[in-house]
């Protein structure tokens, strides 16, 4: 597995690889376009788009997606999600089938952690010289495994092997629900008995650097975990911002970061353990643990689900049915990507215009339309640095 994944980047710098077949692809970069300029690529943003593939987001955002590529665990990565949670920024990271079965405690933190998991297949051959029958099960076995290890599904992003494919690979992937993700950062990273100095990739890495960048390193790589947390401070003080790839233009259904909030919350005098995030620095909470909180108080109010409608429907006064999962505090993650609510709610029959978002299958609502909606007090003391809910006071917009 090590000597597979030694030849992993290859392509970006353009090596003597194997003979492709025709019509074949092996994925290169060439930087002479300027500093922080985006890289021509063997095919265009355009052309990749036809099949719902990329090589980077939009030239016009100031954001950078970073990808890791795992085909063996060197002792690494762990240090690499340390840095990810400490700094609050998504990775996703592709793993080979091997690397499920030889690592399963760092891949089941990577997605605790709120990172996306990807698919580079399950033995990381060429797939530009594979049938579509060897192409379907390379991936769908990583799936499954990655489904039997996490019970989550993996996320609906492919890294081909190499940088090697056929644009009937790109088709394929796609029909199997796949966005093929190439990148358009990269350096010589892969080999872990030659690697770079620390100034030299910093250098190299922050020149190549762009608006919308896809950038890949291997988690193999001992100077990446060790550099990391200087490159991601710097490309925030430049003013970058860092999204998950389910945030890339033209992804159906895109999701924003939330970042797990660590602040106190409290209803009256008495602590709440609210599963709480900041997305875009506005409070949402679980919703079914603002019912649960509320229980027995002025403000309490019942929740249930109508299929027909597709909507929560929430009632003053009711009685809070718990489920059991209520009141679990505050998620051990880097940040999570929350998407947009599409179920309405409503309150007593009429329709709420609260915002929601819908993170682990739950509705999250913000705080503060929450408690406008219901009426109720909410403030932070700043004593106790705690956010109170008081269900005895009115709601204050000040």
């Amino acid at each position: 597995m090590k000597n597979i994944c030694k030849r992993t980047l290859c392509a970006v710098l353009a090596l003597g690889m194997a003979l492709l077949p025709a019509g074949a692809t092996n994925w290169g970069l060439w930087y002479g376009n300027g500093l922080h300029q985006p890289p021509n690529g063997e095919d265009t943003v355009q052309t990749l788009a036809k099949y719902g593939a990329y090589y980077m987001g939009s030239a016009d955002e100031k954001t950078l997606y970073l990808t890791f590529d795992c085909g063996y665990e060197n002792g690494n990565t762990a240090k690499i999600l340390d840095t990810l949670k400490k700094q609050h920024v998504p990775g996703a990271f592709f793993v080979v089938g091997d690397y499920l079965k030889t690592a399963p405690a760092l891949v089941r933190r990577m997605g605790d952690e709120g990172h996306l998991v990807g698919n580079h297949t399950n033995n990381h051959p060429n797939m530009s010289k594979v049938g579509k029958e060897r192409f379907t099960s390379e991936l769908t076995a990583v799936s499954s495994q990655y489904r039997q290890l996490t019970g989550r599904r993996i996320a609906p992003f492919y890294r081909p092997p190499e940088g090697s494919y056929t644009y009937d690979n790109l088709s394929w992937a796609q029909s199997l629900g796949y966005h093929t993700t190439l990148w358009s950062v990269a350096y010589a990273d892969w080999d872990p008995a030659s690697q770079p100095s620390y100034a030299s990739a910093k250098q190299t890495i922050r020149a190549r650097a762009h608006n919308g960048a896809i950038i890949l390193l291997h988690a193999v790589s001992s100077t990446n975990a060790a550099i990391l947390n200087d490159l991601i401070s710097g490309w925030k003080a430049e003013g970058y911002t860092f999204k998950a790839l389910s945030a890339l233009p033209g992804i159906k259904n895109p999701t924003v970061n939330a970042r797990p909030n660590d602040a106190v919350f409290a209803v009256g005098e008495n602590r709440a353990a609210f599963t709480a995030f900041l997305i875009d620095d506005a409070n949402y909470i679980k919703l079914r643990d603002a019912a649960a909180a509320l229980s027995g108080t002025e403000k309490a109010f019942a929740v249930a689900y109508d299929a027909a409608s597709d909507s929560v429907q929430l009632s003053r006064g009711g009685a809070y049915e718990a489920l059991g999962t209520e009141l679990s505090g505050m998620r051990d993650a880097a940040v999570v990507q929350a998407g947009a609510g599409s179920q309405s709610i409503t309150l007593d029959g009429e329709a709420l215009t609260l915002k929601s978002y819908l993170i682990d299958d739950a509705n999250y609502v913000k705080l503060r339309d929450l408690a406008q909606a219901l009426d109720c007090g909410v403030a932070y003391d700043n004593a106790t640095r705690a956010v109170v809910l008081d269900p005895t006071a009115k709601y204050d917009a000040e």
